[in-house]
């Protein structure tokens, strides 16, 4: 005679293949993204300034984008922004990776940063960032809100399970947080700043408006101390034990 299943089984469950984004703002950020406005604007003008390296090769229209050696500069207004962005990655990699303080102390971060400044009728094409572990967005400037446009110059991370969509009905077509899937759109605002691994594919919808939508963005890296930071590198923490 077959066994009837108790009415509530104990089931436990596990949150399979999730890719964490972090999202945190920048408070009494005003005054310190107008002067970076002001000063982005005023590079890009500039024609004699000597890049230190070219645009990449993803696909994008009517976006200017910066050499990759921002946080490099001594502006305070960049040192400060680079501050604060470093400082929230760094408490990532330290929770996120269960590191000792004294792990953390001997880690060094490295950095490409940039910043993009799109103007209408622009985009940016689905990427990833090679050869970093960690990705961050930094908005500067939205840029203009068009009420017809809900996903107007945003940034839309593509959902990563390719065969999640493959069939739905009642059983999975409306499954809760942490397990929906689909892609993620991010309407960004002054001040947030987003922090996720450099592997997922994302893109910049098309912008509407009239004004710059302007964010800085980062590619990071970290090694030991002493290692080199151009190599890739892989701790085995188990040897350390």
């Amino acid at each position: 005679m077959a066994t009837v299943p108790p009415a509530s089984p104990n089931l436990s469950v596990r949150n399979a293949f999730a890719s964490p984004i972090f999202e945190t703002y920048l408070p009494d950020c005003g005054p310190l993204n107008d002067r970076l406005k002001g000063l982005f604007l005023d590079w890009e003008a500039d024609t004699n300034r000597k890049r230190a390296s070219v645009p990449t090769d993803v696909a994008r229209l009517n976006v200017y984008e910066s050499d990759f050696a921002l946080f490099n500069r001594q502006d305070p207004e960049v040192a400060a922004l680079s501050q604060f962005c470093m400082s929230c990655l760094s408490v990532v990699v330290k929770n996120i990776n269960g590191y000792s303080s004294s792990e953390m102390a001997n880690i060094k971060f490295f950095a490409h940063s940039w910043y993009h400044l799109t103007r209408k009728g622009g985009y940016t094409a689905q990427h990833n960032h090679p050869m970093a572990s960690w990705s961050g967005v930094y908005c500067v400037d939205p840029g203009d809100f068009v009420a017809d446009k809900p996903t107007n110059g945003a940034l839309r991370f593509l959902e990563s399970r390719l065969n999640a969509a493959m069939y739905l009905d009642d059983g999975n077509a409306h499954w809760r947080d942490p397990f929906t899937f689909g892609d993620l759109v991010f309407n960004l605002t002054a001040g947030q700043l987003l922090l996720f691994p450099s592997y997922l594919m994302h893109e910049v919808t098309l912008y509407h408006g009239e004004r710059e939508r302007i964010t800085v963005a980062f590619n990071a890296w970290m090694r030991e101390r002493g290692a080199s930071g151009d190599v890739p590198y892989v701790r085995n923490r188990a040897q350390d034990r």
